[in-house]
């Protein structure tokens, strides 16, 4: 017994030793292989299949986002996807694998990843070239025709690269991609040299877009003046076409139609301002027309229950008559003192109903007192019998100039300031001849019996805007204007007046719509870059944009992109004598420009 415990004692340390023997061989054998990750061309050529978009329409959506792609504009210095452990040079590399029990072989020429960059090592050390590269320019063998660009530093380049003023993609191993490729920012295309491209892309019998920056675009989309829509896989859309369950129509060259009849072998369409189909009840040119729930042209029908907006043409100002389908009448501002005669002779035009020999005007809202707005309430009162005014009483005139020494710095704004606190003077003594006074509109209250018009704006009184002392206060009443919104049928439209980015914020943020929607914008503002703000526009999301200016006033300004970049159609007062009329049903609502 002794004997055999002697023993044991004696096997178990040499088993223990033998162990941590092989345990050492073993770590010290990993650590030298993992000095030194080499990548032979055919490895590196296996790589550039990554990331890569199908071009047939059926692939587009399945994407190999096997890497994350740089930015353009930052260095493209990210971890690849072999992360070895590197040595500082190659000649340390070689002696370490020399002196070790266990060494790597490579294969020279080849890739070599050293502190995370690619770098083209031959016999002779790490390649010293700069600028594009073939691996056959040195190797002869090599078996792919792969191409780089070399850095100041002799690594392959990874990610986006501007070279010679255009943009080129390498993959996360430096190769030089080409066709479509996917980024952080979306699809793009790189032609047969690799040359990120831009604009109209015509792709195995389909149409695509790429903007500036090279993205593919998608949806709704405004391009040089015209309106195209393109699917989710880039395609552009022609003919009939459906999108989240609305009907569109599009031309043979891809611009979305508007406002037109188109035909068919067999059946008849009507394309609205908005771009889609007409269904059901529909008043087009003043006719009733019918169509099916796929809208398919029925036939004419009788004129029933609609309600009329006439957005008119009243030059840098805003005016719009609504008439209501009980018959009441509104109008919303009444453009300057020089447009008056023009209103009044609209208004007669209207078949309004009638009282001592006056057409009557059920309500007017005045949404500040500038001159531009309250300019024609008094020629209103004198020739129509006008129900009720209403004006908020933070949006009102006053004589802020008094007291102020005219200089030639101020002269101009001074004589602004008369002008308006003129014409409002001249407004509120034909209120006193009519014994009326302004109601201040409510934040909630509806304007009519049929609850079809409602005030929006939230009451606030915004103080002065602007730098300029002396006209911060007259500026800052467009900050308070009365904001109206309609709802009736298919139609809800939303009155703006000239709301400022102050007033905007405040309007999106406490959600003043109560997530009601809006398909007609009247834009704030008369589109000036004051108003439409971009987080503005994406809270309301309309389809249609109307801005009351004249002809010499319209411009491309920031507010008009922002605008159009949201997929808003606009449409200009000034683009015919009378104006915009948008008729609605309660199926369908259609606007025209004569």
């Amino acid at each position: 017994m002794q004997k055999n415990i002697k023993k044991a004692l004696v096997i178990i340390p040499m088993v223990f030793l033998l162990c941590m023997s092989f345990v050492g061989t073993m770590a010290m054998a990993d650590d030298n292989v993992n000095q030194t990750s080499t990548v032979d061309s055919g490895n590196k050529q296996g790589s550039s299949s990554e990331n890569v978009k199908s071009s047939d329409s059926e692939g587009k959506d399945a994407v190999k986002n096997t890497e994350t792609t740089q930015s353009k504009d930052t260095a493209n210095t990210s971890e690849k996807n072999n992360q070895g452990k590197s040595t500082s040079s190659i000649d340390e590399n070689d002696n370490q694998n020399q002196n070790s029990e266990t060494s790597t072989i490579e294969i020279l020429p080849a890739w070599q990843n050293l502190h995370w960059k690619w770098y083209y090592v031959t016999k002779d050390g790490i390649l010293k070239k700069t600028g594009w590269f073939k691996e056959k320019d040195v190797n002869p063998n090599a078996d792919n025709s792969n191409e780089f660009y070399l850095g100041s530093d002799y690594s392959a380049t990874i990610g986006w690269k501007k070279i010679d003023g255009s943009w080129y993609y390498f993959n996360e191993v430096g190769i030089k991609q080409t066709g479509w490729q996917y980024g952080n920012y979306g699809w793009f295309y790189l032609d047969k040299n690799g040359i990120m491209q831009t604009g109209w892309l015509n792709d195995k019998g389909y149409k695509y877009y790429l903007n500036g920056d090279g993205i593919m675009l998608s949806g709704k989309q405004y391009i040089d003046g015209k309106w195209y829509f393109f699917a989710q896989d880039g395609s552009l859309k022609k003919g009939f076409f459906t999108d989240n369950g609305i009907s569109y129509y599009s031309k043979d060259d891809g611009e979305m139609a508007t406002n037109q009849w188109v035909t068919t072998k067999s059946n008849k369409y009507y394309v609205k301002a908005d771009g889609t189909l007409a269904t059901g009840y529909a008043i087009i040119d003043g006719q009733a027309e019918n169509f099916d729930s796929n809208g398919r042209y029925i036939g004419t029908a009788k004129m029933k229950d609609y309600l009329f907006v006439e957005h008119l043409n009243v030059g840098d100002a805003d005016c719009a008559f609504i008439k209501l389908p009980n018959g009441e009448t509104v109008l919303i501002d009444t453009g300057t003192p020089e447009s008056s005669d023009k209103l009044v002779s609209f208004l007669r035009g209207q078949d309004l109903k009638q009282k001592d020999g006056k057409g009557v005007i059920d309500y007017v809202i005045v949404t500040h007192a500038h001159s531009d707005h309250i300019g024609g309430l008094a020629a209103v009162l004198s020739n129509f019998n006008v129900g009720k005014v209403y004006m908020p009483d933070i949006a009102k005139m006053k004589n802020w100039y008094s007291g102020i020494e005219e200089t030639a710095e101020n002269r101009s704004d001074i004589e602004m300031m008369k002008y308006d606190f003129e014409v409002y003077n001249r407004a509120v003594a034909a209120m006193k001849l009519k014994d009326m006074e302004f109601i201040t509109p409510k934040h909630g209250e509806f304007v009519d019996k049929e609850k079809i018009l409602q005030f929006v704006q939230s009451g606030k009184d915004f103080g002065g805007i602007g730098s300029d002392k002396l006209a911060q206060y007259y500026w800052g009443i467009n900050e308070n204007s009365a904001i109206v919104y309609l709802s009736y049928g298919d139609l809800q439209e939303l009155f703006t007046a000239d709301m400022e980015w102050n007033s905007e914020k405040d309007f999106w943020t406490n959600d003043l719509l109560g997530g009601r929607k809006v398909d007609v914008l009247k834009v704030p503002h008369h589109g000036n870059d004051t108003s439409s703000t971009v987080d503005f526009l994406r809270y309301l999301k309309p389809n249609i944009g109307i801005i009351s200016r004249s002809k010499e006033s319209a411009n491309d300004n920031e507010a008009h992109k922002n605008l159009v970049s949201n997929g808003i159609n606009t449409y200009e007062t000034s683009g015919s004598d009378e104006g915009i009329s948008i008729y609605t049903t309660k199926d369908n609502w259609t606007l025209q420009q004569k």
